[in-house]
């Protein structure tokens, strides 16, 4: 259970740190929690290597790639862009993230069967 705490609080953080950046316009706090979130998330994925339970492949690239997005997308979005939507590269990026957990999810599954 205490792997997966690390994993709800890197969501919990995360999801809070989008919504008080986007809603309430608390740049420096939603970061800050957005970033707390990408490294408790890191330290579970990581935990999960070190223990055995997940072996690293092709699919780090989707959350490697979604990140970037992600960032380059919050960054943009105090700039006025016109070439780039910001709003895109930040759906982009979630997207792939998402992509990357689910893979992540089922591979973990299989190495516990």
């Amino acid at each position: 259970m205490k792997s997966k705490l690390l994993l709800f609080i890197g969501i919990i953080s995360l999801t809070l740190g989008v919504l008080l950046k986007k809603a309430f316009h608390l740049d420096t706090l939603g970061i800050t929690l957005i970033i707390t979130g990408v490294i408790f998330k890191s330290i579970y994925i990581i935990q999960k290597i070190k223990s055995g339970e997940y072996k690293p492949g092709k699919e780090l690239i989707f959350l490697v790639t979604g990140l970037l997005l992600l960032f380059i997308g919050l960054s943009l979005q105090g700039i006025n862009q016109t070439l780039i939507m910001p709003i895109f590269l930040i759906v982009s990026g979630l997207i792939l993230k998402t992509i990357f957990i689910i893979r992540f999810i089922q591979i973990v599954k299989q190495g516990k069967k």
